[in-house]
Protein backbone atom coordinates (compact mmCIF):
# COMPACT_ATOMS: atom_id res chain seq x y z
CA UNK A 1 0.00 0.00 0.00
CA UNK A 2 2.80 2.39 0.87
CA UNK A 3 4.50 1.61 -2.43
CA UNK A 4 1.30 2.53 -4.27
CA UNK A 5 1.06 5.91 -2.50
CA UNK A 6 4.69 6.66 -3.35
CA UNK A 7 4.09 5.80 -7.02
CA UNK A 8 0.96 7.96 -7.21
CA UNK A 9 2.71 10.90 -5.55
CA UNK A 10 5.72 10.54 -7.84
CA UNK A 11 3.49 10.33 -10.92
CA UNK A 12 1.56 13.49 -9.96
CA UNK A 13 4.80 15.38 -9.33
CA UNK A 14 6.28 14.34 -12.69
CA UNK A 15 3.01 15.25 -14.44
CA UNK A 16 2.99 18.74 -12.92
CA UNK A 17 6.63 19.32 -13.91
CA UNK A 18 5.84 18.19 -17.48
CA UNK A 19 2.94 20.64 -17.71
CA UNK A 20 5.17 23.46 -16.45
CA UNK A 21 7.87 22.61 -18.97
CA UNK A 22 5.29 22.48 -21.77
CA UNK A 23 3.96 25.90 -20.79
CA UNK A 24 7.49 27.33 -20.85
CA UNK A 25 8.13 25.77 -24.27
CA UNK A 26 4.93 27.15 -25.81
CA UNK A 27 5.13 30.68 -24.47
CA UNK A 28 8.90 30.98 -24.37
CA UNK A 29 8.59 32.55 -20.94
CA UNK A 30 8.72 31.43 -17.39
CA UNK A 31 5.69 32.19 -15.25
CA UNK A 32 5.61 35.90 -14.50
CA UNK A 33 6.51 36.97 -11.03
CA UNK A 34 4.27 39.32 -9.16
CA UNK A 35 5.47 42.88 -9.67
CA UNK A 36 5.70 45.25 -6.78
CA UNK A 37 3.50 48.32 -7.22
CA UNK A 38 5.25 51.35 -8.70
CA UNK A 39 5.30 54.29 -6.35
CA UNK A 40 3.86 57.33 -8.07
CA UNK A 41 5.21 60.79 -7.43
CA UNK A 42 2.73 62.70 -5.26
CA UNK A 43 0.99 65.52 -7.06
CA UNK A 44 -0.09 68.88 -5.73
CA UNK A 45 -3.78 69.81 -5.82
CA UNK A 46 -3.12 72.60 -8.36
CA UNK A 47 -0.94 70.55 -10.74
CA UNK A 48 -3.82 69.57 -13.02
CA UNK A 49 -5.05 73.17 -13.21
CA UNK A 50 -1.64 74.52 -14.19
CA UNK A 51 -1.26 71.73 -16.76
CA UNK A 52 -4.52 72.84 -18.35
CA UNK A 53 -3.30 76.46 -18.49
CA UNK A 54 -0.08 75.40 -20.20
CA UNK A 55 -2.06 73.34 -22.73
CA UNK A 56 -4.25 76.35 -23.51
CA UNK A 57 -1.17 78.56 -24.01
CA UNK A 58 0.38 75.91 -26.32
CA UNK A 59 -2.79 75.72 -28.40
CA UNK A 60 -2.89 79.53 -28.74
CA UNK A 61 0.73 79.64 -29.88
CA UNK A 62 0.10 76.88 -32.45
CA UNK A 63 -2.97 78.64 -33.86
CA UNK A 64 -1.14 81.97 -34.07
CA UNK A 65 1.73 80.30 -35.92
CA UNK A 66 -0.72 78.70 -38.37
CA UNK A 67 -2.46 82.02 -39.06
CA UNK A 68 0.86 83.82 -39.62
CA UNK A 69 1.90 81.21 -42.17
CA UNK A 70 -1.54 80.54 -43.74
CA UNK A 71 -3.69 83.60 -43.14
CA UNK A 72 -5.92 82.65 -46.09
CA UNK A 73 -5.77 78.90 -45.59
CA UNK A 74 -8.80 76.64 -45.69
CA UNK A 75 -8.79 76.34 -41.88
CA UNK A 76 -8.12 80.05 -41.20
CA UNK A 77 -11.75 81.00 -40.34
CA UNK A 78 -12.06 78.14 -37.85
CA UNK A 79 -8.61 78.91 -36.44
CA UNK A 80 -9.59 82.51 -35.75
CA UNK A 81 -12.74 81.41 -33.93
CA UNK A 82 -10.79 78.89 -31.86
CA UNK A 83 -8.12 81.47 -31.10
CA UNK A 84 -10.67 83.97 -29.81
CA UNK A 85 -12.32 81.31 -27.64
CA UNK A 86 -9.01 80.14 -26.17
CA UNK A 87 -7.91 83.70 -25.41
CA UNK A 88 -11.00 84.07 -23.23
CA UNK A 89 -9.94 81.01 -21.24
CA UNK A 90 -6.25 81.71 -20.66
CA UNK A 91 -4.83 83.09 -17.43
CA UNK A 92 -3.53 86.63 -17.37
CA UNK A 93 -0.02 87.84 -16.63
CA UNK A 94 -1.43 89.10 -13.31
CA UNK A 95 -1.68 85.48 -12.13
CA UNK A 96 1.86 84.15 -12.63
CA UNK A 97 2.93 80.78 -11.34
CA UNK A 98 5.90 80.40 -8.98
CA UNK A 99 8.28 77.74 -10.36
CA UNK A 100 11.72 76.50 -9.20
CA UNK A 101 14.89 77.88 -10.78
CA UNK A 102 16.57 74.45 -10.81
CA UNK A 103 15.41 70.97 -11.73
CA UNK A 104 15.38 69.75 -8.12
CA UNK A 105 13.16 71.84 -5.88
CA UNK A 106 15.47 71.69 -2.87
CA UNK A 107 15.15 74.10 0.07
CA UNK A 108 17.99 76.31 -1.22
CA UNK A 109 16.50 76.60 -4.73
CA UNK A 110 14.74 79.95 -5.28
CA UNK A 111 11.42 80.34 -7.08
CA UNK A 112 10.76 82.80 -9.88
CA UNK A 113 7.93 84.21 -11.98
CA UNK A 114 7.17 86.91 -14.55
CA UNK A 115 5.12 89.74 -13.05
CA UNK A 116 5.11 92.30 -15.86
CA UNK A 117 5.70 92.44 -19.61
CA UNK A 118 6.12 95.78 -21.39
CA UNK A 119 6.47 95.86 -25.16
CA UNK A 120 8.58 98.86 -26.13
CA UNK A 121 9.53 99.95 -29.67
CA UNK A 122 13.08 98.62 -29.44
CA UNK A 123 12.82 95.96 -26.73
CA UNK A 124 10.59 93.79 -24.55
CA UNK A 125 10.94 94.68 -20.87
CA UNK A 126 10.13 91.93 -18.37
CA UNK A 127 10.05 92.13 -14.59
CA UNK A 128 11.11 88.92 -12.88
CA UNK A 129 10.48 88.19 -9.22
CA UNK A 130 12.63 85.72 -7.30
CA UNK A 131 12.01 84.54 -3.76
CA UNK A 132 13.63 82.19 -1.31
CA UNK A 133 10.83 80.06 0.08
CA UNK A 134 13.09 78.50 2.70
CA UNK A 135 12.57 79.69 6.24
CA UNK A 136 16.01 78.68 7.53
CA UNK A 137 18.70 78.74 4.82
CA UNK A 138 19.73 81.08 2.04
CA UNK A 139 18.93 80.30 -1.59
CA UNK A 140 21.53 80.24 -4.36
CA UNK A 141 20.57 82.53 -7.26
CA UNK A 142 22.29 82.83 -10.64
CA UNK A 143 22.80 86.53 -11.52
CA UNK A 144 21.39 87.19 -14.97
CA UNK A 145 24.32 89.38 -16.02
CA UNK A 146 26.61 86.37 -15.62
CA UNK A 147 24.06 83.73 -16.64
CA UNK A 148 22.06 85.24 -19.54
CA UNK A 149 18.41 84.49 -20.18
CA UNK A 150 16.42 83.98 -23.37
CA UNK A 151 12.76 84.55 -24.15
CA UNK A 152 10.87 81.91 -26.15
CA UNK A 153 7.50 82.60 -27.75
CA UNK A 154 5.60 80.81 -30.54
CA UNK A 155 8.73 78.88 -31.51
CA UNK A 156 10.92 81.99 -31.83
CA UNK A 157 13.92 82.89 -29.66
CA UNK A 158 14.52 86.44 -28.38
CA UNK A 159 17.98 87.12 -26.89
CA UNK A 160 18.53 89.07 -23.72
CA UNK A 161 19.75 92.61 -24.31
CA UNK A 162 20.37 93.77 -20.76
CA UNK A 163 19.68 92.72 -17.17
CA UNK A 164 19.28 95.06 -14.25
CA UNK A 165 21.39 94.65 -11.10
CA UNK A 166 20.39 92.83 -7.96
CA UNK A 167 19.96 94.91 -4.78
CA UNK A 168 23.26 96.22 -3.45
CA UNK A 169 22.97 94.39 -0.13
CA UNK A 170 22.91 90.95 -1.77
CA UNK A 171 25.82 88.74 -0.72
CA UNK A 172 27.70 86.50 -3.18
CA UNK A 173 29.28 83.07 -2.87
CA UNK A 174 32.80 82.28 -4.10
CA UNK A 175 31.45 80.83 -7.37
CA UNK A 176 29.70 84.11 -8.20
CA UNK A 177 26.16 83.03 -7.38
CA UNK A 178 24.05 85.40 -5.31
CA UNK A 179 22.80 84.43 -1.87
CA UNK A 180 19.14 85.27 -1.40
CA UNK A 181 18.29 85.37 2.29
CA UNK A 182 15.65 83.00 3.63
CA UNK A 183 12.17 84.39 3.06
CA UNK A 184 13.39 87.31 0.93
CA UNK A 185 11.95 88.34 -2.47
CA UNK A 186 13.65 90.57 -5.06
CA UNK A 187 12.72 91.92 -8.50
CA UNK A 188 14.96 92.40 -11.54
CA UNK A 189 14.19 94.12 -14.85
CA UNK A 190 15.41 92.22 -17.91
CA UNK A 191 15.26 93.51 -21.50
CA UNK A 192 14.92 91.23 -24.53
CA UNK A 193 14.70 91.78 -28.28
CA UNK A 194 11.37 93.20 -29.48
CA UNK A 195 8.61 90.62 -29.23
CA UNK A 196 6.31 89.82 -32.14
CA UNK A 197 2.52 89.66 -31.47
CA UNK A 198 2.00 86.48 -29.45
CA UNK A 199 -0.31 85.22 -26.73
CA UNK A 200 2.49 84.52 -24.29
CA UNK A 201 5.91 82.99 -23.82
CA UNK A 202 8.48 81.82 -21.32
CA UNK A 203 11.82 82.94 -19.92
CA UNK A 204 14.67 80.55 -19.20
CA UNK A 205 18.46 80.43 -18.95
CA UNK A 206 20.33 80.47 -22.25
CA UNK A 207 23.04 77.99 -21.26
CA UNK A 208 22.85 74.89 -19.07
CA UNK A 209 19.19 75.53 -18.42
CA UNK A 210 17.85 73.32 -15.64
CA UNK A 211 15.22 75.75 -14.37
CA UNK A 212 11.50 75.44 -14.91
CA UNK A 213 10.72 78.22 -17.42
CA UNK A 214 8.94 81.27 -16.02
CA UNK A 215 5.86 81.56 -18.23
CA UNK A 216 3.65 84.55 -18.92
CA UNK A 217 0.50 85.45 -20.82
CA UNK A 218 -0.21 88.66 -22.70
CA UNK A 219 -3.93 88.01 -22.80
CA UNK A 220 -5.97 90.09 -20.40
CA UNK A 221 -9.47 89.21 -19.32
CA UNK A 222 -12.04 91.99 -19.65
Amino acid sequence: MNHLKIRVTTTLFLLSMSLLAAQTTVTGQTPAKAKSPIQQKPTRPDDAWWTAQRNIESAINALEKYLRESSNGSHAPAARQQLEALRNLTITQLQPEWVPMRALALPDVPLWRVTNVQQLPDRTRIVLEMKCASEREDCSLKPFRKYPLILLAAGDLYPMLEAGPLPTDIRYARDGTALLAAGRMVSVIVDFAPLQPVAGGRVQFRDDNDATPAKFSLIRRP
